[in-house]
């Protein structure tokens, strides 16, 4: 029986931006669906989109930042809320909290939409995990040996969401959306709303626990009456994606739109959780069609992913690094404090190789030689006479060892007799004279 490896979706999450998404989606069920190989463990790291971890994962984003690019969006991955933000055109933020954004979070994310028009921004819950779906889909071809593994690898997988999810608010207003934890349970079998147009809802697997709701007129009047809140007009809310009411379930809203005539166009979309973007979910055919009516939403521009762990991005309102570092601060800001550090260590180096001393300093003792040439620079002309006669001496001897080493008794002859013939008689009045 086969799983889906890790190296699976990060294939699949490169193929979106050189093929079509439905052959590299088919590709990925394929895979799923073939036999023969023993259950192994997969990837479950959720919400991100690059690396080991978050490219193969099946609740990563790989895949939907695949589907951007082929539309024609220039995608990055961004881990925090800061001014390098405004380069973008739209924010898909798949948070790995149970717990909603807070007020610095969302009052910069919502000036962020009031700066340009057209602007775009994605808020996907957390309350799903597709690591349980994965393996009931696993279940279903899995040959009678391997069952129970797969059922045991399911129920943990499932137990671990639930203990998770209990940071999960009950009930909590986060002006976007109101948040309630202990709903039941459901999986989406139909379908209403602009979304819904040409996609078979009894081919999709969207599953609805906690829910994120519209807020009543009560919240929303809160909002709007909040002193420190930057809009004059109250919030318009359209729904996008919903399921029909039956006997049993009221209406519930999967995906709305949140907009303020003030934003000009910009928007923000709130997806009650990833069921149907996370890379395993994208399998489906008819959740890809969801993701392109997601897409189209979005107007063509840079995209960033926001990646962010329990208690969100951080809020910046500069961008850090941008300041000069000074002294030792210099060593705090990454990359320039690893330079610094590898050649500040080569600058020692360096020095101690140029500047080596070995053992206790000490004087060498001088060579004895004569300071003097003339009898004239000493009191003593004797003793002159004989500084001179010794100095010259070691002259003689250095001379007689170089001509032994010619080993050339005729050149040594030779040489001998041009200095009789020629230094010697030239030199002989000032030799006498220090006698």
């Amino acid at each position: 029986m086969s799983t889906l490896q890790p190296n699976t979706v990060r294939g699949i999450g490169g193929c979106f931006s050189r093929a079509l998404c439905h052959e590299a989606a088919i590709a990925l069920a394929l895979l799923c669906a073939g036999i023969g190989c023993a259950p192994t463990d997969v990837e479950s790291t959720y919400g991100k989109r690059r690396g080991s971890e978050g490219g193969p994962s099946v609740n990563g984003t790989a895949v939907l930042a695949g589907m951007f690019e082929e539309a024609g969006h220039r995608v990055s991955t961004w881990p925090r809320l800061s001014p390098k933000l405004e380069e973008c055109q739209t924010i898909v933020w798949f948070p790995n909290d149970f717990e909603p954004p807070n007020l610095e979070q969302r009052d910069f994310l919502e000036g962020w939409l009031d700066n340009e028009p057209g602007r775009t921004m994605v808020y996907v819950g957390r309350d799903f995990d597709a690591t349980s779906a994965y393996w009931k889909q696993v279940l279903a071809r899995a040959p009678p040996e391997q069952k129970m593994e797969v059922m045991r690898r399911e129920a943990t997988a499932r137990a671990s969401h639930d203990a998770a999810r209990n940071r999960m608010p009950e009930a909590d207003l986060a002006e976007w959306f109101n948040v309630y934890r202990d709903e039941p349970y459901r999986t989406v079998t139909s379908l209403k709303g602009p979304w819904s147009e040409k996609v078979d809802a009894a081919q999709i697997e969207i599953e609805l626990a906690g829910r994120l709701e519209v807020p009543g007129e009560a919240d929303i009047d809160a909002w709007v009456d909040r002193d420190d809140n930057y809009w004059d007009d109250r919030p318009g809310f359209t729904p996008l994606l919903e399921s029909e009411s039956d006997a049993e379930f009221d209406k519930d809203a999967i995906v709305y739109q949140v907009s303020f005539d003030e934003w000009i166009d910009s928007k923000i979309i709130v997806v009650n959780n990833g069921s149907f973007l996370l890379n395993e979910p994208l399998v489906n055919r008819e959740h890809r069609k969801l993701a392109g009516h997601l897409i189209s939403t979005c107007s063509t521009g840079r995209v960033v992913f926001l990646e962010s762990g329990q208690g969100g991005p951080e809020v910046y309102d500069e961008e850090p690094g941008t300041k000069i570092p000074t002294g030792f601060e210099v060593f705090t800001v990454w990359p320039l404090g690893f330079i610094i550090m590898h050649l500040t260590v080569l600058g020692i180096l360096c020095c101690v190789a140029i500047y080596p001393i070995f053992g206790r300093p000490k004087t060498a003792p001088m060579a004895e030689s004569s300071q003097v040439t003339f009898a004239s620079d000493v009191a003593d002309s004797e003793d002159a006479a004989t500084i001179i006669r010794a100095d010259f001496g070691k002259h003689i001897d250095a001379l007689g060892e170089l001509l032994e080493q010619t080993e050339d008794r005729q050149y040594a002859r030779e040489r001998v007799s041009y200095y009789h013939e020629h230094v010697s008689r030239d030199s002989g009045a000032s030799h006498r004279s220090t006698k």
